[in-house]
């Protein structure tokens, strides 16, 4: 018995530094990255004929970014294309996940298996889907219908993610009792007034998760932002950063830069925490 009992202890004591191992590997990057923000250019002092190089603690990485107008400029678009997202992939998926929830029509069937093998193509198909896409701008553009702007990209956006969430939402609206919404219908309310006065309240977690992917996706996005040269804020730490335009960042901007890029994810995961450990239980975030 206290072979067991030693062989276990070991055991244990194994998984619990193998598990410290990791997390000290995943939080690395992160510590990494803070501590680069932070520190200063370096003082040489010179005493007794050796060199010593100090470094210290300084904000001013983050004020070379929070003073910089094209910042702003930035910052602004990305809120505005994030903001619109958000509200366009509500308006669609949610009204579209109820229909194919509670209604039979014709190649309804066919539309979800075409939503699921368009969800699931992905990697080059995607890529080719983003440059075909490119291209029909251009020729729009030859025409004098110029869409390459900003507002093109919330379009863009949702209609990336409509797939694979109206999916998930359907089976989240499945599991709710069909009785809601003929009680509510009984009572006169319209189809609308259902979804977002009914549904809503049973499912805060569903429609939470919609909007923290919609958001995320286009705060985070890059690769189209970067073919159609639109300032977002993703643009502007790359191009200032990578591209060899004026004004170069150090890398310790960089990394202040990128910082303040992760701050409204971090505080969005912050917020809803309650109601994604409520969408990993009832399986909406599934894939």
């Amino acid at each position: 018995m206290s072979n067991v009992r030693v062989t276990y202890t070991i055991l244990k004591i194994i998984i619990t530094v193998f598990g410290v191992f990791i997390a000290v590997a995943l939080a690395y990057p992160l510590i990494y990255i803070i501590a680069q923000s932070l520190i200063s250019k370096p003082t040489i002092i010179l005493s007794d004929l050796r060199q010593l190089v100090v470094y210290g603690i300084t904000l001013e990485n983050f004020k070379k970014i929070i003073y910089d107008p094209e910042f702003y400029d930035a910052l602004r678009n990305t809120v505005i294309v994030a903001s619109i997202t958000v509200l366009l992939a509500i308006a669609v998926i949610i009204p579209a996940a109820y229909a194919f929830s509670r209604f039979d029509f014709k190649g309804k069937d066919t539309i979800l298996y075409y939503y699921l093998i368009v969800s699931q193509a992905g990697g080059g198909i995607g890529i080719i889907a983003v440059l075909a896409l490119y291209i029909f701008l251009l020729r729009l553009a030859a025409y004098g219908i110029n869409l390459i702007n900003m507002y093109v990209l919330p379009l863009i956006y949702v209609s990336g993610l409509v797939p694979f969430q109206t999916w998930l939402m359907k089976s989240y609206f499945d599991q709710l009792p069909k009785e809601l919404d003929e009680a509510a219908f009984i009572d006169g309310a319209s189809w609308l007034h259902i979804i977002f006065r009914v549904i809503f309240p049973a499912s805060k977690a569903a429609f939470v998760i919609i909007m923290l992917f919609a958001f995320m996706n286009a705060w985070g996005e890059f690769i189209i932002a970067n073919i159609l040269q639109l300032k977002t804020l993703g643009m502007y730490i790359y191009s200032r950063a990578v591209a060899g335009q004026a004004g170069i960042m150090e890398p310790a901007t960089f990394a202040a830069a990128s910082i303040i890029f992760a701050i409204p994810m971090i505080v969005l995961f912050a917020v809803a925490q309650k109601y994604i450990g409520e969408a990993y239980r009832l399986g909406i975030t599934k894939g």
